[in-house]
């Protein structure tokens, strides 16, 4: 695969600008949950942040607000509506953002494995929390190393970390990332793209997410594959990885998920602009994958300039 110069600078300042903006924006809004209930008792939790260039974690202390009840669940976690205080780093100039009380505390969603009807704080369930932290870290680092070909949509994955709360019986331990609201460039909002078991989503046809997951194949040596694709525009959240030695917890379909997806995996012509091979099936496999059908997808007129450009010509999103 031919390497291609990446101005890792530009990126992070295009980074910046974006969080400014967003947080602008945040500062502005309505606040999607404003139900929730800011008289519930405010705890004092330790956050548990992973450095991947030390690979530790680090320790510090912050003030949460938690309901009682999950808002929703998976198979194996239940998700949980919290509030967390905006609080400025050193560094920082402006603290009108951060000036705010609970009527503006930052939108969290606490993800926590159970037990029946109870938090699991064992420790193979305090462990279970930052393998998952350690896992969107893995995603985030297959994610740059896609952005680096320059594809014409970027991507990136929310930060994760885990929040202990001291002061509980057992002092369970959650994981937690910023809550995803509003909706991409064609009104679309949450979209789940992929799964861990072989489900490529057929109805939106997505490119980008689905090359993605391929991409980490390839950049990998066949090691890992980032699926479980899913977020607002190419902002995701909550992925599985699949490893070869099944490392990333009881979602890790391993060699078997990998191959499930690839089954599905319909190769475009970006995964071509991209430098990606096709995949080798077998004939009975040929046989169930159909081609994408690139007449068939549509572009909202806001990119007819931007058609002019090679690479946003292979991301033709279908609009709906």
């Amino acid at each position: 695969m031919a390497e291609i110069s990446y101005d890792r600078g530009a990126v992070q300042k295009s980074l910046r600008q974006k969080i400014r903006r967003a947080a602008a924006r945040a500062i502005a809004k309505e606040d999607v949950w404003s139900d929730f209930d800011k008289t519930l008792q405010a705890e004092r939790v330790v956050r548990h942040m992973y450095h991947p260039n030390s690979q530790r974690f680090f320790k510090d202390e912050t003030i949460v607000k938690i309901e009682t009840e999950p808002f929703t669940h998976g198979a194996m976690r239940h998700c949980f509506r919290m509030k967390k205080l905006a609080t400025p780093p050193a560094s920082a100039t402006n603290h009108r953002f951060h000036s705010y009380g609970w009527s503006r505390a930052l939108n969290y969603v606490a993800k926590a494995y159970m037990i029946g009807d109870q938090i699991d704080s064992s420790d193979s369930g305090v462990e279970a929390v930052l393998s998952d932290v350690l896992l969107q870290y893995e995603a985030m680092k297959w994610a740059e190393e896609f952005n680096r070909l320059d594809p014409p949509k970027k991507i990136d994955f929310l930060r994760a970390y885990a929040l202990q709360f001291v002061d509980r019986e057992g002092q369970p331990m959650f994981a937690v990332e910023r809550f995803i609201d509003g909706r991409d460039s064609y009104g679309r909002g949450f979209l789940k793209h992929n799964t861990n078991s072989g489900f490529v989503d057929e109805e939106q046809r997505r490119k980008t997410p689905q090359v993605f997951s391929a991409h980490s194949f390839y950049a990998s040596n066949g090691t890992r594959l980032v699926a479980d694709v899913q977020g607002v525009g190419d902002l995701y959240t909550d992925p599985q990885v699949l490893s070869i030695d099944f490392r990333f917890g009881d979602g890790d379909l391993g060699p078997r998920g990998m191959a499930l997806f690839f089954k599905s995996f319909k190769h475009s012509d970006l995964a071509d602009g991209l430098g990606i091979p096709i995949f080798p099936l077998s004939r009975n496999e040929k046989r169930t994958q159909l081609n994408y059908d690139d007449d068939d997808s549509t572009i909202s007129s806001v990119l007819e300039e931007e058609k002019k450009c090679r690479f946003e010509k292979l991301d033709d999103n279908r609009a709906t």
